[in-house]
C-alpha cells in the first residue's frame, strides 16, 4: 500500500509549540472575535476533515454541538484565547480522533499545576505503577484499583468525556499521561481533595493497600527521588539500531523509536516543509553528537530506514538467522512511506501481490489546507498524479496500489515511487526478497501510534506475529496531521485529512488492535516489571518454541 506522508501527533505538537504566539493568551480579545475564530475553525474543519459528522451522530448533531459551543462562548463572554482552545478541544472529544486537536498556547501555568508523585502504565489487564517516590520502591508494578475509592475504569471512562481517545487502551492510557494532574482528575472525582490523593493499590504480593500521596507542584516533583522499574540492557535502544540477541545469532533485534530517517527529512527539506524540530529529534536519537548548523550536512549524517534495514537483512542472510524482532514500542510515528521499501526487501514481489488484496480503504480529502501542507497547488497536484481532482474530492489509496500481474514495468514503477535512498539495491532485487526471516515478531504498546502503528499493521498483514499491548491508534480511524492557524487569536492546531478503514467494521480488532501474544500481569511480574519485560517475554517464547 502506498501511503502519503504522515506526521505523528507528538511530532506536530512539538513543532507547533515553536510557532505559538504565547502573548496572545494573555491579551483580552473581544468576544465577537473569539466567536468569529470559532466559526472559522468550524469552517476549516468541515472543509478539511474527511468525516466530521459521523461520530457526532450525523450532520444535524454536529451542527447542534457547534451551536451549543458558540452559545457558551457568547453567554460566558469569553475573551481569552486559552479558554477558546480548551472549549474547542472539549468540542472535539466526540470525534475520537487522535490527530485532530487545538494547541493550548499558554503553558506558563504548567509549573503551578499540582500532581501526586506517582506515574502509571497501561498493560493488557489493567494499570500498574511505573514510577513512584523511592520510599515506596516496593510498590513498583502494583495494580491501580481506585483513586479516592473511585474504580480506575470509572475514572478512565470519565476522562474520556473530556479528552479524546480512539479505543479502550487509549482510555486506560489517559490516566497514565498528564491526566494525573489535579486539574484533570478534578473533572471526574467529586469533591476533589486539594492537598493529597488516596490511591488503592494491589501489590505484586497480592496485598491491598491504601496509599495517600501529597499533591505537589511540578518543580517540587522534579526534585524528588523516584524509583522506576529495572531496565535490562539486552536489546539495542538507539533509533534504527540492530543487533543479534540470541545465543547463536538466531534472533535479530531491530529498534525503531520513530518512523523518521534521512529520506523523509530530505523530502521535507526539498519540498519546503517545516523540518527543523523533526531534524533535531532525529539527529539526537540516531547520531547523538552536536548537530551541524547546515541542515543538509545534518540530514546527510542521519541513516536511511531502508538502508539500515537492508544491511540488517544481509547480516541475517549471512548467518541464516531465523527470527527477527522489530520493536515499535513508544514509536509515535513520522513518515509511513519510508517503511514500504522494507516490506519489499523482505518479501519482494509477494508483498506487491498481497497488499492489493488486504481490503484496506484509505482516502485523503483534497482541501486548501491539504494542498498547503504539501506546498503545492491543485493544478500541480493533478499534473504530478495524472488526475483531475477538484477541491472536496477524495483521493483513494487503492487507486495507487499495485494491481494485476507484477511485470518489470510495474515493479520498477513501484520502486521509483518508494521513499528510499537505496533504490538501486531495490532494483537489483528483481522481485526477489533480500532475505525473508522464518519468523517475524513486532512489539507494540499504547505508544505505538500513527505511522508506527501503520508499520506494525502492515507487517502483521504479511504474517508477522504482533506481541505486547494494543496501540492507542485504532485501525479504523482518521489519520494525518494538517496544520492550521486561526486569524484573530493565532491559535494553532491540526485536523486529520484522511480516513483509514483497515479492517471490516465488525472486526473485533477494528478499534483495538489486539496483539497475537499478550503478556499478562503475571508475565510482567515474572520479569520484575522491567522496561523490557515484553521482549524478555518474547525471547522466552521463542526459546520454548524450539
Amino acid at each position: 500500500m502506498k501511503l502519503t506522508s504522515l506526521f505523528s501527533r507528538a511530532t506536530l505538537l512539538s513543532v507547533l509549540i515553536t510557532l505559538l504566539a504565547f502573548n496572545s493568551a494573555h491579551a483580552q480579545i473581544p468576544t465577537d472575535s473569539i466567536v468569529a475564530d470559532f466559526n472559522e475553525f468550524v469552517r476549516l474543519m468541515e472543509e478539511t476533515h474527511p468525516d466530521p459528522y459521523t461520530n457526532y451522530g450525523g450532520r444535524v448533531f454536529f451542527r447542534k454541538a457547534v451551536m451549543d459551543t458558540r452559545k457558551s462562548l457568547i453567554d460566558d463572554k469569553v475573551t481569552d484565547a486559552n479558554e477558546l482552545a480548551k472549549r474547542i478541544n472539549a468540542f472535539l472529544v466526540p470525534l475520537h480522533d487522535g490527530h485532530t486537536w487545538m494547541q493550548i498556547p499558554d503553558n506558563s501555568n504548567m509549573m503551578t499545576k499540582k500532581a501526586a508523585p506517582i506515574r502509571f502504565q497501561a498493560i493488557n489487564d489493567g494499570v500498574i505503577v511505573e514510577a513512584i517516590l523511592s520510599d515506596y520502591k516496593g510498590l513498583i508494578g502494583s495494580k491501580l484499583i481506585a483513586i479516592e475509592n473511585i474504580p480506575v475504569k470509572e475514572i478512565c471512562d470519565g476522562l474520556a468525556q473530556h479528552y479524546p481517545s480512539e479505543n479502550n487502551i487509549g482510555r486506560l492510557s489517559n490516566i497514565c499521561q498528564d491526566r494525573g494532574f489535579m486539574v484533570d482528575l478534578g473533572k471526574v472525582i467529586p469533591n476533589m481533595p486539594q492537598d493529597s490523593l488516596s490511591y488503592q493499590l494491589l501489590t505484586p504480593e497480592g496485598k491491598h493497600i491504601n496509599l495517600t500521596l501529597p499533591l505537589v507542584g511540578l518543580m517540587q516533583i522534579r526534585g524528588m527521588s523516584f524509583s522506576r522499574p529495572e531496565h535490562s540492557n539486552l536489546f539495542p535502544s538507539k533509533n534504527l539500531a540492530y543487533s543479534f540477541v540470541g545465543e547463536k545469532k538466531d534472533i535479530m533485534y531491530f529498534y525503531s523509536q520513530s518512523i523518521m530517517d534521512h529520506d523523509a527529512l530530505k523530502y521535507m527539506y526539498d519540498n519546503g516543509w517545516d523540518y527543523e524540530w523533526s531534524l533535531q529529534r532525529a539527529y539526537r536519537s540516531m547520531v547523538g553528537d552536536d548537530m551541524p548548523a547546515d541542515p543538509v550536512e545534518a540530514i546527510d549524517k542521519i541513516p536511511s530506514f531502508s538502508g539500515e534495514f537492508e544491511k540488517m537483512l544481509q547480516e541475517m542472510k549471512k548467518n541464516k538467522t531465523k527470527n527477527l524482532i522489530i520493536d515499535l514500542r513508544h514509536n509515535d510515528g513520522g513518515f509511513t512511506p519510508i517503511t514500504i521499501a522494507t516490506l519489499y526487501q523482505m518479501w519482494g514481489d509477494q508483498y506487491l501481490k498481497d497488499q492489493s488484496n488486504w481490503g484496506a480503504i484509505g482516502a485523503q480529502l483534497i482541501s486548501p489546507l491539504y494542498l498547503k501542507k504539501y506546498n503545492t497547488t491543485l493544478e500541480d497536484f493533478n499534473a504530478e498524479r495524472h488526475t483531475n481532482y477538484q477541491l472536496g474530492d477524495y483521493a483513494f489509496e487503492d487507486d495507487e496500489m499495485v494491481q494485476g500481474e507484477i511485470t518489470e514495468d510495474v515493479r520498477n514503477s513501484f520502486i521509483s515511487n518508494c521513499m528510499s535512498s537505496v533504490k538501486d539495491k531495490l532494483m537489483a532485487q528483481k522481485g526477489k526478497p533480500v532475505y525473508t526471516p522464518e519468523h517475524i515478531y513486532v512489539l507494540t504498546d499504547p505508544g505505538t501510534f500513527s505511522a508506527g502503528f501503520h508499520y506494525a499493521f502492515f507487517l502483521s498483514k504479511m504474517g508477522a506475529t504482533v506481541v505486547g499491548v494494543p496501540c492507542m491508534q485504532a485501525p479504523n480511524t482518521y489519520m494525518e496531521v494538517t496544520q492550521f492557524e486561526l486569524p484573530r487569536t493565532k491559535l494553532n492546531g491540526s485536523f486529520s485529512n484522511a480516513l483509514q478503514l483497515f479492517l471490516p467494521i465488525d472486526d473485533p480488532r477494528a478499534k483495538d488492535f489486539y496483539p497475537d501474544l499478550m503478556p499478562t500481569y503475571e508475565d510482567f511480574k515474572r520479569y520484575n516489571f522491567d522496561d523490557n519485560a515484553i521482549p524478555m517475554y518474547l525471547m522466552d517464547y521463542i526459546k520454548n518454541q524450539k
